[in-house]
């Protein structure tokens, strides 16, 4: 079977392989070859907090940040929530400012769908003259 290797450096082994882990093997002559393995993790010391979601979205990086402010104490987080509302002081300003001349995004939803409702509420109330 041929498989063409994309522009993006990438090929489909098709859904069959999907999920799969395949260990890659280069040989000198740039003959490419893909075994499939199972990896079984080593045994953990101490329970995970946090487990990684299937699309790979924790990262082992976000996982680290995330264990670092769960061991944090109160006065630490409320140190850490201090300092983050400074360096953020102009954004929620103008977020505030933004908010009161257009209200918040919920209370548009609401006006909206309210709106809506009365002018389906209408157009279902109100005959349409066919007759002139």
């Amino acid at each position: 079977m041929l498989k063409e290797v994309g522009a993006s450096g990438q090929i489909s082994l098709g859904k069959k392989y999907a999920g799969q882990l395949f260990e890659m093997q280069i040989a000198p002559d740039g003959a490419v070859t893909l075994t499939p393995v199972k990896v079984v993790p080593m045994a953990q010391e101490e329970p995970a907090t946090h487990a990684v979601s299937a699309d790979g979205w924790l990262t082992p990086e976000r996982l680290a940040r995330r264990g670092a402010a769960v061991a944090r104490s109160p006065k630490q987080r409320e140190a850490a929530r201090n300092k983050w509302e400074a360096e953020n002081k102009d954004a929620i300003e103008a977020m505030n400012q933004r908010i009161a001349k257009i209200g918040s995004p919920a209370r548009r939803i609401h006006e909206w769908r309210k709106t809506k409702a009365t002018r389906e509420q209408n157009a279902t109330t109100t005959p349409t003259d066919q007759t002139a």
